[in-house]
């Protein structure tokens, strides 16, 4: 009987933390929410940048970097997978370039083949909303809504100084811890870890010298019709 009435009170210990926690959240928003909504309007003005992705394991290594250049609405990828375990040892690598809504992949032999992009795979589409959950940027927008944050020390990241802030973002789909380094001064995000791998994010608003080759941009550069 005793062991039943101490759960009982437990469970509403628990259950009036959680209308606390949540009451608080209404009436005033923590210091992580009031520091991601300057992050969220900090990105609306961010027309180009530069990022870099990288993630290990015991028998993979996955590389990836970016160069978005929204005023051209151009992105150049490149990719390095491999992975070692006796015969199934392999390496990947592949390069390619979104122009508009067009594709163009770099061949073996050094050429490029050209394709449509597809509606939610084009450089116009991820241009369009670099605010919104494209893999491109941290989504910061979900954080906002499904994460609690909580505040951690400075630090600096290719020479730009940051706050990081840890998150347990929890969704009705998936749950994952993490965190991201926003700056101090300007609000962007410069770094973030979590369970997928390690983002480092640069030169925003930046130029971006992209050596498109020529087979690429001629198209895409060509006067459209009146």
């Amino acid at each position: 009987m005793d062991s039943r009435r101490w759960l009982w009170i437990g469970a509403c210990l628990l259950l009036a933390g959680a209308i606390f926690w949540g009451v608080g959240q209404a009436v005033g928003p923590s210091a992580g929410d009031v520091e991601f909504g300057k992050t969220l309007e900090a990105l609306k003005q961010v027309k180009s940048f530069r990022s870099a992705y990288d993630s290990a394991g015991d028998t993979f290594h996955s590389e990836r970097t970016l160069e978005v250049d929204c005023n051209r609405v151009v992105i150049h990828q490149q990719s390095r997978n491999s992975g070692s375990g006796g015969e199934s040892a392999y390496e990947m690598k592949e390069e390619e370039f979104l122009v508009g809504e067009q594709r163009y992949t770099r061949d073996r032999d050094g050429s490029w083949q050209a394709g449509y992009a597809g509606p939610r795979t084009s450089a116009k589409w991820y241009c369009g909303g670099l605010t919104a959950p494209t893999g491109l940027l941290p989504d910061i927008s979900t954080m906002i809504h499904h994460a609690i944050t909580e505040k951690g020390d400075k630090k600096t990241v290719n020479g730009v100084p940051c706050r990081v802030w840890k998150f347990d973002l929890r969704t009705a789909v998936s749950s994952r811890l993490g965190s991201v380094c926003l700056g101090v001064d300007d609000h962007l995000p410069y770094e973030m870890t979590n369970e997928g791998g390690h983002y480092l994010y640069s030169d925003y608003n930046q130029p971006i010298e992209l050596d498109v080759p020529q087979a690429v941009v001629q198209p895409a550069s060509s006067p459209q019709e009146p």
